[in-house]
């Protein structure tokens, strides 16, 4: 009865001391568990590389040439888009890769099989097949891709709704004058020997962007190399490749712009 009686409740000051721990404590930890959840969603996405790059070998085995793409466009029943998953004209899909979520990055904030955009892509100049265009008689080249698609295509900036062309046999047409005259960039698809270090795509999905839209310091794209290898690569020298401006590029006179060094 003694002990019972002489119980007494928190005081104030108790209380706050234990709230303001919990508050310390849970300041650490949510950072700590966003920075693993990233973490674990960049790992899946360099396992979803690595099938592709198989199944992309495989292909190359098999037809002697790599894919035009390597999901699949948009196909259209009716004008409606046909989901991604039962579309016909597929490359590396089912013939390669039985899953579809192969894919798509856990990042991509796009998860329906049949949101597509209209996306700008290069193909060679009808008029000189050496070099790229993006635009014959006078109208824009684009191609219908799965928005659900984190391999052929990406948004500039997760959210933005600016999809970018990716995977393509072709890079944009940088000549080099040197001793042997012009000489197109050997790091593209489209030739029969690319060097291993060849980009093949690189997802955006994990890239951060300031209010401009230009990736941040820090920010981090996926890249897949032709040898198989996925890496975390700065953003922002992805985003100079594709303007030919790469302040790492120091094999002007090789035309490896496109290679990873």
């Amino acid at each position: 009865m003694r002990d019972r009686n002489n119980a007494r409740a928190f005081t104030m000051v108790e209380m706050l001391t234990v709230i303001a721990i919990i508050a310390v404590l849970a300041a650490i930890i949510f950072p700590v568990a966003a920075t693993v959840r990233e973490q674990a969603r960049r790992t899946t996405t360099m396992s979803n590389l690595h099938q592709i790059q198989v199944a992309l070998k495989m292909y190359k085995q098999d037809n002697r040439v790599y894919p035009e793409v390597l999901l699949g466009y948009v196909e259209f029943d009716n004008n409606n888009p046909v989901p991604a998953d039962r579309i016909r004209g597929s490359f590396l899909y089912q013939a390669y890769i039985r899953d579809i979520n192969i894919f798509r990055s856990p990042n991509n904030p796009v998860n329906d099989k049949v949101s597509w955009k209209a996306v700008e892509v290069l193909l060679p100049d009808p008029n000189n097949p050496s070099q790229r265009v993006n635009e014959i008689n006078g109208l824009l080249v684009t191609r219908p891709y799965y928005a659900f698609d984190s391999m052929d295509v990406g948004q500039t900036c997760p959210g933005s709704g600016v999809f970018e062309q990716h995977y393509s046999l072709y890079r944009p047409y940088v000549p080099t004058n040197n001793t042997a005259g012009p000489l197109d960039d050997m790091c593209q698809l489209q030739y029969n020997l690319p060097p291993e270090n060849t980009i093949v795509t690189w997802v955006t999905d994990h890239r951060s962007c300031d209010s401009s839209g230009l990736p941040t310091a820090g920010s981090k794209d996926i890249v897949l190399l032709l040898n198989g290898t996925a890496k975390a690569i700065d953003s922002r020298i992805i985003k100079q490749k594709m303007t030919g401006s790469d302040p790492n590029f120091s094999t002007a006179g090789q035309n490896k712009l496109w290679c990873l060094d």
